[in-house]
């Protein structure tokens, strides 16, 4: 994983060559506030972006459908495709800020660059129990791109502001009858059906089965147990980066008691491992191809363990 420039990179406002990475280079530091620095050897061309406010990411995104750039989230297990240019963007932001902004039903709302620190500090929802301190720098937009396993209800994320592979900003929540606001995109409002076909199928119903989720998309967010609802931001929990670019979350502190139900799920003696492998692969790329069709934000991190054991 790359996680800075090189020597040889160009710094914001050195002159850059007439070549289409040449005017996406230029056009990203006119365009953004926040540091750009990049870099062409033969065989690659990277870019990095630290940006100074939200908007610059807008502004990036942009450029990056536009020359056909991969947008990928800075140290986080995001796969790039190396034969296509990259842009980096770092989610770390000193701006960042997180608030309460319901008191009555605990309600906070933190940017994609907040610390788990700055969370745990405050107590919010799961971040208000003890965690690996190493993780304490880590940003919440690296928190909530890494896998994440069990319930998801557990995690307290009420909404999530994500900006798109087609430059839409959406916000993601609760759907169907709890659902609070209609969607702003229309290129999403048509995809939704295509997700819930995929969480209906024979594919999804027998990944269902197993004890740990084995997809690394949380299609499972459309499959919910009884009692709990559908949501949209819950989707793209652990999703490596690479189904949209996270601008903001919002928490319910302390989080909603929840009992899991009785698991109906088989022994693994009686599922077929290599069923279930070929099942979610085929539903992830299936997931990103409905969400991220051009591989804006890079390729599908697969869970781990996927292609030898979904089950560890």
């Amino acid at each position: 994983m790359v996680t800075q420039p090189s020597r040889r990179a160009f710094l914001t406002g050195r002159r850059t060559s007439a070549t289409p990475w040449g005017h996406f280079c230029a056009r990203l530091s006119r365009t953004c506030e926040g540091s750009v620095s990049w870099e062409q050897e033969e065989q690659s061309a990277q870019a990095w972006l630290k940006p100074a406010r939200a908007v610059d990411v807008l502004h990036a995104q942009s450029l990056c459908h536009e020359f056909g750039v991969q947008l990928i989230l800075l140290d986080s297990d995001a796969l790039a495709d190396p034969a296509r240019p990259i842009l980096w963007v770092d989610s770390r932001a000193e701006w960042a800020r997180l608030e309460l902004v319901d008191p009555t039903i605990g309600l906070w709302r933190a940017d994609a660059g907040v610390t788990l620190w700055s969370l745990h500090q405050q107590e919010v929802g799961i971040f208000s129990h003890a965690y690996d301190a190493t993780l304490a720098h880590q940003t919440l937009a690296q928190w909530f791109a890494s896998p994440f396993e069990g319930s998801l209800m557990r995690s307290g994320i009420v909404q999530a502001e994500v900006l798109l592979a087609d430059g839409t900003l959406e916000m993601l929540g609760p759907f169907g009858a709890s659902a609070s606001r209609p969607l702003k995109s229309l290129s999403l409002q048509k995809k939704i059906p295509r997700l819930f076909e995929l969480a209906q199928s024979p594919q999804a119903a027998l990944c269902a089965q197993c004890e740990q989720w084995p997809l690394r998309y949380r299609l499972d967010s459309l499959m919910p147990q009884p009692g709990a609802s559908h949501n949209l931001a819950w989707l793209l929990q652990g999703h490596g980066g690479s189904l949209a670019w996270l601008q903001a979350l919002w928490f319910q502190s302390p989080v909603p008691a929840w009992v899991e139900p009785e698991s109906l799920q088989a022994s693994l003696d009686s599922v077929d491992l290599a069923s279930v492998r070929r099942a979610a692969l085929e539903l992830d790329l299936s997931i990103k191809q409905t969400l991220d069709p051009t591989g804006v934000f890079g390729k599908t991190p697969f869970a781990k363990g996927l292609e030898s054991n979904p089950f560890t």
